[in-house]
């Protein structure tokens, strides 16, 4: 029995095996020797915002490959942007393809070695299928390497919002074939990455510079780097502002409190943000011995010249006014002030008139000698001239005019009885309306419209309400009347 089975086994199920491993072989795809490993490598091994990298996908071999892909290559999006795909040095025979779509962080590439591929079909088709001397002059025509090879690059910009590490890394592979038209076994290797750095600024420069409400002598400049400025005797702290280019820059301010007589030093010190430049700029400042900086001079409104003088200590300062200084010109000057009052008092004089004190307001420049008890000062009464918006309208009744006050002549609009005066003015805390000007006095007020039309109304109204609540208590009482007067002529039934 045992012999008979063995028997069997050697004269049918053993040639059926074969015969079944012949078939699978005919039928499955015939695979090189060995495989190829894909890998990627970022040539760069850090990088900055903005600057471009090189990612080069490479084969751990390449054994008479004439094509190759799509290969998949997945990139991070959000922190570069794609730009360009080659073909590599060595394979510049080769066609390349690639895609990529807008919608995914992939671009896929294929390649091609369409002169190699035809020369093999063209030897095939001419000679002997079984003629091995042929197929070798075949592989001979093909580039063939057992090192690794660059087969494409690929270039990317790193974007502003790139921080960390930047990845590359393998999809599918597949479509490697070689010269002997067999499919080539390739495989995924390594990814790539690569660090980004954040962008070190090296700028150590100013973008403004200013010392209080003084004039820098010269006028700021980022390249400039000394300055100059005056003070007078009752300064004794400037504040210096300085704002660098780079707000990630350092920057630093020395001695710009407790001035001494004389001059004064402030080193301003930039430090870039890189930590190794720094720019220093240097402001003199000279405190003078005198409460007063000697040839300054103001010109007002109407271009007359003043020169400011030292005032006498018999001087009389109106009630609550105190000393302080203001800035003209870039200098410190003596002044008297008053709360809620943008204008000052300043002791001046012209060539035509002796010292005295003059009411000065810095916003227009407009000067008037101050005269006790004829000029008033209020508080929030300093006005000046304001353009007039497109969407305030002129009261009705008020045609343009030109008005005198002091020495200023402004635009405004005078009423049809010539008897009011009005212009549209801001007020110090910098709300504007119209305001009646009274050129007689002097006085300046709000101006507010009639209210004659709006009592008119009123009584108007008035009337038509009472007229009406008569009417309707008219017809209320003539209602009740016929229904009385029917309910009285009712036959009413009687009982007998």
């Amino acid at each position: 029995m045992r012999k008979y089975l063995r028997k069997i086994c050697v004269q049918v199920i053993l040639p059926a095996l074969c015969a079944v491993m012949v078939l699978l072989s005919a039928t499955l795809p015939k695979c090189a020797a060995g495989g190829v490993t894909v890998n990627l490598d970022f040539r760069e091994t850090s990088a900055k915002a903005g600057e471009i990298i090189t990612l080069d996908v490479s084969f751990s071999a390449f054994p008479s490959i004439t094509r190759f892909g799509p290969i998949e290559i997945y990139y991070d999006e959000e922190m570069m942007d794609f730009i360009s795909v080659e073909i590599g040095q060595q394979i510049r025979d080769f066609t390349l393809k690639y895609e990529k779509s807008h919608d995914t962080n992939t671009v896929v590439i294929s390649a091609v070695d369409e002169a190699a591929e035809e020369e093999i079909i063209q030897g095939s088709a001419t000679g002997d299928e079984d003629n091995e001397t042929t197929k070798a002059m075949s592989r001979d025509a093909v580039f063939s390497s057992d090192v690794p090879v660059v087969v494409a690059t690929l270039k990317f910009r790193v974007n502003d919002q790139a921080r960390g590490e930047v990845k590359a890394w393998l999809g599918s592979i597949s479509g490697l074939r070689d010269s002997a038209l067999e499919n080539v076994v390739a495989g995924a290797g390594t990814s790539a990455s690569l660090i980004v750095q954040a962008m070190v600024s090296s700028d150590a420069t100013l973008s403004s510079l200013a010392a209080g409400s003084l004039k820098l002598v010269p006028e700021f400049d980022p390249g400039i780097f000394t300055y100059s400025a005056t003070v007078s005797k009752n300064t004794t702290d400037v504040a210096v502002n300085a704002v660098a280019f780079n707000l990630k820059s350092t920057v630093t301010v020395e001695g710009e409190s407790d001035l001494q007589m004389g001059n004064n030093q402030v080193i301003v010190k930039v430090t870039a943000e890189d930590g190794e430049n720094s720019q220093i700029y240097t402001i003199n400042i000279y405190r003078s011995e005198s409460v007063l900086v000697d040839g300054l001079q103001l010109q007002d409104h109407d271009g007359i010249t003043y020169d400011f003088v030292a005032f006498p200590d018999s001087l009389v300062i109106p009630a609550n006014f105190y000393q302080s200084t203001c800035v003209v010109d870039g200098k410190e000057v003596p002044c008297f002030r008053r709360d809620g009052v943008l204008s000052v008092l300043i002791y001046v004089k012209t060539e035509e008139t002796e010292p005295g004190l003059y009411v000065y307001n810095q916003e227009t420049d407009i000067m008037r000698r101050y005269e006790p008890g004829k000029m008033i000062l209020r508080s929030s009464m300093i006005l000046t001239v304001a353009e007039k918006p497109v969407d305030v309208l002129v009261p009705e009744g008020f045609t343009p005019t030109t008005i005198s006050y002091g020495s200023s002549e402004i635009e405004g609009y005078i009423s049809k009885d010539h008897n009011t005066r009005i212009a549209y003015l801001k007020s110090e805390d910098g709300s504007a309306r119209f305001y009646v000007i009274d050129a007689t006095n002097g006085d300046l007020y709000p101006y507010k419209a009639s209210t004659g039309v709006v009592s008119n109304l009123f009584l108007y109204l008035f009337i038509v309400c009472a007229s009406i609540a008569v009417v309707e208590a008219l017809i209320i009482a003539l209602l009740i009347y016929r229904r009385r007067h029917a309910f009285r002529r009712q036959i009413k039934p009687r009982r007998v």
